[in-house]
């Protein structure tokens, strides 16, 4: 991922800083500062020094790497966990709401523009879609008075 990102970013992400000065990638204490604190990182073993697999290992002892992770406590200030797979293979984070902004209300906006006329319609009453031809047209009048007897 590292890699990938030099290649997009090469001014702002350098691969050599992830590796410890003896040039080796490693995820436990002596690990680069750099790859500690990354956010790849953080997403990656949130939650994960809470876990113990087996009597015999510390908690957050990566099984795949056979070492401890570096850093244990990781806490997110704007993101939450979402879903983590039952084998933490997948892992979705949510965004959290800002509390300090405020919700606007939307108002019509004030402009000095007059609105102009309505829009009318040239078509006449035949070309109008869905014009039946030879429709009845009604008149509309009064009811005639029944007689009483």
């Amino acid at each position: 991922m590292v890699r990938i990102a030099e290649g997009e970013h090469p001014k702002d992400i350098r691969e050599s800083d992830y590796f410890t000065p003896q040039g080796e990638f490693r995820v436990d204490k002596v690990g680069s500062p750099i790859l500690l604190n990354c956010l790849m990182y953080k997403m990656s073993y949130y939650r994960f020094g809470e876990m113990q697999l087996d009597f015999r290992t510390p908690p957050g002892f990566d099984r795949t790497r056979n070492s401890e992770i570096g850093n244990k406590v990781i806490k997110f200030k704007h993101l939450e966990e979402a879903f983590t797979s039952e084998h933490w293979l997948v892992r979705i984070y949510k965004v959290k709401r800002l509390d300090n902004r405020e919700t606007l209300d939307h108002k019509p906006r004030l402009t000095n523009i007059l609105p102009k006329q309505k829009y009318l319609s040239k078509k006449t009453a035949k070309r109008k879609r869905g014009y039946i031809k030879n429709k009845l047209i009604l008149k509309k009048g009064k009811r005639p008075n029944r007689k009483t007897v």
